[in-house]
């Protein structure tokens, strides 16, 4: 069963708007596609985007209480903010939005706009009188976003396979222990969602549709079970990583090293740059890929995460 979004020491909820309101959100990082989850297999991960937020003469964004740097007409959790305003037909009071945590790298395939959309969601609810359910929270911030594989974790937490079109939107939980670890390599040049898209094929061969599909279903069962002796042929993706290994410098060698150190899998996290080795917790495997990291020409670091089961938090 699907937990996340949780609330803490609220008021009853579908009061109308609440005056003078102050409280927080907190928002997980995320990691999509893994390997044949193409746009539909997302996890959360202890990466966090942390706000707190209040009702204001004025709206007002801060990070560490001076000005925010990103403008407010770029800024996704303002965005966000209005999508649901709009959605709910109703308005909320100013407030000032403070950013005092955002380790989540930016464009980065780690999920940095969907934490900033489930963020902008969540306020504006909160708001409303949380008139919207946890439910409703997902389709939202589908809708918002255009795919689940990283909202959808983000609010719920853990490891979420995820399916939608226009008016349904399914989702299950996969894994709900944090035995496995992810170890997150982060190049320091950034990859957009869209120049990644773009060199993906408008038609593909059957077999390699083939082979998708079937790994997706052992995948699922694999992580269900705790079972990952097969893990890295199941990740083993022909829809989009074999198109995006050219443009992420020395990804394929890093693969190739990851697999020597004794991994369990690699994949490319969501769009890229960002790389993924799924191993046990092993300081040595670490420190092995730390050196195999140093000796490329770009600058790459390597963080060993494990998987968030709580997922958004309002307090």
């Amino acid at each position: 069963m699907l937990q996340g979004y949780s609330y803490r020491n609220y008021d009853d909820k579908k009061k109308g708007i609440k005056m003078g309101l102050k409280f927080k959100v907190k928002v997980p990082g995320t990691s999509a596609n893994i390997g044949v989850g193409y746009d539909c297999l997302g996890v959360a991960l202890d990466y966090f985007l942390e706000l707190e937020v209040e009702e204001s003469n004025k709206i007002e964004f801060l990070e560490n209480g001076k000005p925010f740097s990103i403008p407010i007409e770029d800024n996704l959790i303002f965005e966000a903010i209005k999508y649901t305003e709009k959605h709910l037909v109703k308005n909320i009071p100013s407030y000032k939005v403070n950013i005092v945590r955002n380790d989540i790298p930016i464009s980065r395939g780690l999920g940095s706009s969907s934490s900033a959309i489930v963020a902008g969601i969540l306020i504006a609810n909160k708001f409303a009188g949380d008139v919207l359910d946890i439910n409703e929270v997902a389709k939202l911030a589908v809708e918002m976003e255009g795919h689940p594989d990283n909202v959808v974790p983000a609010i719920f937490g853990g490891m979420v396979l995820t399916a939608h079109d226009k008016e349904n939107l399914v989702y299950s939980s996969l894994i709900n222990s944090d035995d496995l670890c992810f170890y997150v390599m982060i190049p320091d040049f950034k990859l957009s969602t869209e120049k990644a898209r773009s060199v993906l094929p408008k038609m593909y061969l059957v077999s390699d549709a083939i082979n998708n599909i079937s790994k997706l279903g052992l995948l699922v069962n694999a992580f269900n079970k705790g079972e990952y002796d097969n893990l890295r042929f199941l990740l083993g993706d022909k829809i989009h990583q074999p198109y995006r290994f050219a443009l992420i410098n020395n990804s394929e060698k890093i693969f190739e090293a990851s697999k020597r150190h004794g991994a369990l899998g690699e994949y490319i996290s969501g769009a890229g740059p960002t790389l993924i080795s799924l191993n046990y917790d092993n300081d040595e495997f670490l420190e092995n890929m730390k050196k195999e990291l140093a000796e490329l020409s770009d600058n790459w670091t390597i963080e060993k995460k494990k998987i968030n089961l709580k997922g958004a938090e309002v307090y």
